[in-house]
């Protein structure tokens, strides 16, 4: 039997065990070699969808054709990847140039917990393109990831030639790398030809012509309804006209007429034309129903999120002294990072920048030390476990009912959808994070830390975030690689080079 070299969707639709409704619904593609993008905001199924196609889920309804040879490389990249023995073992000269291609070294796999995740991702897509699947299903490669490692994992996809599904919020990545784009949205999904930016173009097309269409059925149901009302009008004045309550009892040549029309059926034309006119409108309603409800799937939720900040009464937010921290392990000792004398003050809005595994992440984790107890803080970590991700769920359900229905209010103007975080056993990345806002806005920070805080986010939600923010009168303190979102908010910047900070 040959091999398959396509990816199959047949009215494919999944629900969670505690779903109320399915995540995805009656979804029908066909994919060939190349890559094909998977786009849609939070919670919308991306991750379901790749592990379907994976076979690591299996549909409840419908079907799926696919390839033998797939692997998946998930989102998370808490755990070492599995064949990483054979990857460095290997004398393939192919393997040596996917670690010279992605600035791989050769001791990462012993000194994993020290790794960034941004090295981390690196080797997993490395050992995945080493294996050559026929297909390969990736969620977001390009988090955490700094400019350069950018470029270095877009090149090293760029050489697969096999079927790709690619999730990913990196308009750029989407635009070079895929044929064609699959969007899902409310549990459906569409395919469009080309890049996420022709794809999102036509979208918006097909949006504005079914404004056109809806107007046009609106215009003529109107119509009709003014028409049937005539009708009815008629219908009823017949049934006056023909009845002979209005014939007197000795005025038998009324009556005689009266009774010729009601023998012959006149009196049913204007009642049959009126009934015809109420199917007629009725049809249209459920057209209009069916465009509306792919209007309303697309419409705009309400959005925007002011988070309640309040300066610290204290002219600074903290002092950590000169000094130094261990980054890790390495061939030649310990890795370091030094650093000169920092502080901020009560407004300071400062962006901590640096390659990759520079040590930004644990350079915060010093300075959280030294935050006093009086300041109100608040930090949003670059990555959580899944057991961290389920205890923020667990943390919510705590919650009394209306201190949960504020949070998930505002969970909702960050750009996604409650209903699927509460039919949810483990949320997204993105949710997660967007949930770790939401119960923040409570607290009245004085001090913000987020440590890479758009990755997993969609871009609506990463301008909500921006927006939110810009807003706050509190001390803000980011780590980023994305240069806009620093740009927007910060007006100070630390930048890491050569095992030193720079203030």
């Amino acid at each position: 039997m040959p091999a398959q070299n396509f990816l199959s969707f047949n009215t494919v639709e999944y629900s969670y065990p505690s779903s109320v409704e399915p995540v995805l619904k009656n979804i029908s593609f066909d994919l060939h070699r190349g890559w094909t993008g998977i786009v849609g905001v939070n919670g919308a199924g991306k991750t379901t969808l790749l592990l379907l196609a994976a076979g690591l889920l299996q549909p409840g309804v419908g079907s799926i054709k696919k390839p033998d040879n797939i692997l998946y490389c998930p989102q998370r990249t808490d755990d070492l990847p599995e064949g990483w023995e054979d990857f460095f073992s290997s004398a393939d000269n192919e393997t040596g140039a996917l670690c010279g291609r992605l600035c791989i070294e050769y001791d990462w796999p012993y000194r994993w917990d020290s790794l960034s995740h941004g090295e981390r991702k690196r080797l997993q897509l490395a050992i995945a393109l080493s294996r050559n699947p026929a297909m390969l299903a990736v969620d977001e490669p390009t988090n955490h990831l700094d400019q350069d490692a950018k470029t270095l994992i877009a090149d090293a996809l760029a050489g697969y030639t096999g079927i790709g599904l690619l999730v990913s919020h990196d308009r750029g990545l989407l635009d070079r790398l895929c044929n064609s784009c699959l969007f899902l949205d409310t549990g459906g999904a569409t395919l469009r030809p080309g890049g996420v930016t022709q794809g999102m173009a036509e979208a918006d097309r097909e949006l504005l012509e079914l404004g056109r269409v809806r107007e046009q059925i609106q215009h003529e149901r109107k119509r009709l309804a003014a028409e049937a009302d005539k009708r009815r009008r008629d219908v009823e004045g017949g049934h006056n006209r023909l009845s002979k309550k209005n014939a007197g009892a000795k005025d038998s040549d009324t009556r005689a007429k009266i009774y010729l029309a009601k023998v012959t059926g006149k009196d049913a034309v204007g009642a049959n034309l009126y009934k015809r006119m109420e199917t007629r409108i009725g049809r249209l309603d459920r057209e209009l129903d069916a465009k509306g409800m792919a209007s309303s799937s697309q419409a705009k939720r309400k959005t925007g999120v002011t988070m309640e900040t309040a300066a610290s009464k204290a002219d600074r937010i903290f002092l950590l002294e000169p000094g130094s921290v261990v980054l890790g392990e390495s061939a030649t000792g310990d890795r370091r990072l030094s650093f000169p004398e920092l502080s901020m003050g009560a407004l300071d809005r400062i962006a901590l920048t640096g390659p990759n595994g520079s040590g930004k992440s644990t350079l915060i984790g010093r300075i959280l030390e030294s935050v006093p107890p009086s300041i109100s803080l608040f930090y949003l970590p670059q990555e959580l476990t899944e057991a961290e991700s389920r205890a923020v769920l667990d943390q919510i359900y705590e919650e009394d009912e209306k201190s949960r229905g504020e949070i998930l209010s505002r969970f909702s103007r960050l750009g996604s959808d409650p209903k699927n975080i509460l039919q949810s056993a483990l949320p997204s990345p993105g949710e997660v994070r967007k949930l770790l806002i939401a119960r923040a806005v409570f607290h009245n920070p004085a001090f913000i830390v987020m440590d890479e805080p758009t990755n997993h986010l969609d871009l609506k939600s990463v301008l909500l975030l921006e927006e939110m923010l810009r807003e706050c009168c509190c001390a803000l303190l980011l780590v980023s690689h994305d240069g806009a979102f620093l740009s927007a908010l910060t007006g100070k910047e630390w930048t890491i080079s050569n095992s030193a900070l720079i203030s």
